[in-house]
């Protein structure tokens, strides 16, 4: 089972109800560390310490680069559950739609939080869970960057390392952080290891000690042997995404796509659209597993000129043109809407097949300025049918309903900075 599969993509952030059905189990409102308590007439034993909620319990991650904090925020009422001082960290990355893994690259640290809120997709419903949020343990090592999920692994790549040090998701719930694996590409770089139905996708270093960006992948087995060399070329890679029998690299001359299928692995190259070249290229891709299209800004914002949108089963690009230069971008659970803060301070909700504007709001107090090198961009994350957009300078984060012409729903004052965010429990 791909365990970052999405749950309840179109229902609210407050209107998850867990069709639940069986026994009389008692319920509690309080998590304990020594049981786990499941709500009456749960057919499904609640983990130790957690406890099992009618409806889902959702929080919000937040980050602040320049205080070193992570906050676990209840989005119900909006109250810092907890907040852990990591002295440096520059983003979250959230996976399982549970742990935040907060990377420090100078600190050569990753820390891992259980942020204390999930669902679990049993069957015709869902249970929802919640536990205290809380830190749960840390990798170390040189200069980490690039966290990828992927078959019930995840994989932190330290750049000056050269190797990713892997831990099994389902570990994570028991409050575990033990390295099951480490993978070591063919020396340091910017590089990255995807999980892949056993296997680990690694990025291979080139030959310019100037260049610290891949150049080709290999394919290693479960051991960290080496397989097979990819025989497409992947220069200057830069954004990745991981799914169930595939995986994408963003190269300077098109997508890099290497799947397996029947046991056998293959690599093509995904050439570029017409208006796609190296100041226009995708450097970050965000995506939803289960949904084939992907979303990036078109270059960075020093020459962005929009949003690129790409179909990987279908090999078709969407090139939005946007009236300002997108900074962030991401896409909804079902595939079909795509999201963009602009430096103007708007956001914008975009048909994925079409293109076409279907919502924009007012979400930024100021307009931001991107050429200023000390300033925090907005970012956007998806929970549910809204969206969540940080405002660093007001020190908030608006909660955006996209479906209904990109209202701003409420404004959260998180008191921060954000400088990333993450969404977990939907």
């Amino acid at each position: 089972m791909n365990r970052r599969t999405w749950v309840g993509a179109t229902v609210a952030v407050v209107g998850l109800t867990i069709a639940g059905c069986g026994n009389d189990a008692e319920s509690d409102s309080s998590p304990s560390e020594s049981v786990g308590h499941s709500h009456a007439g749960s057919d499904l034993e609640a983990p130790t310490g957690a406890t099992e909620v009618e409806t889902a319990q959702p929080r919000l991650v937040v980050t602040d680069s320049k205080s070193g904090t992570v906050d676990v925020v209840d989005l119900t009422s909006t109250e810092v559950l907890k907040r852990i001082d990591l002295g440096d960290t520059s983003k979250v990355t959230m996976i399982d739609k549970r742990y935040a893994f907060a990377v420090d690259g100078e600190g050569g640290r990753v820390t891992v939080i259980d942020a204390g809120s999930w669902i679990v997709d049993h069957g015709d419903h869902t249970h929802s869970y919640v536990s205290d949020p809380k830190e749960i343990g840390e990798l170390s090592g040189q200069k980490p960057a690039h966290i990828v999920p992927g078959d019930d692994r995840v994989a932190s790549f330290f750049d000056d390392d050269g190797a990713a040090q892997v831990l099994d998701i389902d570990s994570l719930g028991e409050g575990n952080v033990d390295i099951t694996a480490t993978i070591k590409a063919d020396k340091p770089h910017h590089g990255v290891v995807v999980p892949l139905a056993g296997h680990y996708i690694t990025s291979h270093s080139v030959a310019d000690p100037e260049d610290a960006r891949p150049g080709s992948f290999e394919l290693r087995d479960s051991d960290g042997d080496k397989v097979q060399d990819f025989q497409t070329p992947c220069p200057r890679m830069h954004g990745e995404a991981g799914f169930e029998d595939y995986m994408l690299g963003a190269c300077d001359d098109g997508v890099f796509k290497a799947s397996v299928k029947d046991g056998k692995w293959s690599s093509e190259k995904i050439p570029y659209s017409d208006g796609i070249d190296d100041t226009t290229r995708p450097t970050t891709f965000r995506e939803q597993q289960g949904v084939g299209r992907v979303v990036a800004t078109a270059g960075p914002a020093a020459t962005n000129d929009g949003v690129l949108v790409l179909d990987s089963a279908t090999g078709q690009w969407k090139h939005i043109t946007t009236p300002d230069k997108a900074i962030n971008v991401n896409i909804s659970g079902d595939g079909r809407s795509v999201f963009a803060i602009l430096a103007d301070g708007t956001f914008h909700v975009y048909d994925a097949s079409t293109g076409a504007e279907t919502g924009a709001s007012k979400a930024l107090a100021e307009p931001y300025n991107w050429s200023d090198k000390t300033a925090t961009p907005p970012v956007i994350v998806v929970g549910g049918n809204r969206a969540y957009v940080s405002d660093p300078d007001a020190r908030v984060v608006q909660e955006i309903d996209y479906a209904d012409n990109a209202r701003v729903a409420r404004t959260i004052e998180v008191g921060v900075s954000a400088s990333s965010l993450g969404i977990a429990g939907l």
